[in-house]
């Protein structure tokens, strides 16, 4: 009998992965800084501010919730989850490299 892949595995690495990429930040960038910048304007002001742990956790916990609502509901595939998975990893490496960059320049 054929072993049967499941789509669940894709999604438990990519959470993995994500909830790993939300670890460094959290304790190598900004280090010092209480809040962290959520949201910028155009002109590169911030918006708001959520403490460090609620900034760098909550692309975890989204993609948690995403994926328990994808995979409990039976709505996605393999392709689906892989999607979301790594979409919501680049969104991470978009804000982390971000606050790098506001960091970078309230240190100078």
């Amino acid at each position: 009998m054929p072993k049967r892949e499941s789509f669940h595995d894709p999604s438990i690495l990519a959470l993995a992965a994500i909830v790993a990429l939300a670890a460094w930040p959290y304790r190598a960038v900004a280090p010092g800084a209480g809040k962290i910048p959520m949201q910028w304007s155009f002109r590169g002001k911030v918006n708001w501010s959520a403490r460090r742990l609620m900034a760098f956790g909550f692309v975890p916990a989204l993609d948690a919730a995403i994926f328990i609502l994808l995979i409990a509901k039976s709505m996605a595939g393999g392709n689906e989850l892989a999607f979301s998975g790594c979409f919501l990893f680049g969104c991470q490496i978009v804000h982390i490299a971000l606050v790098r960059r506001w960091f970078a320049t309230r240190q100078a």
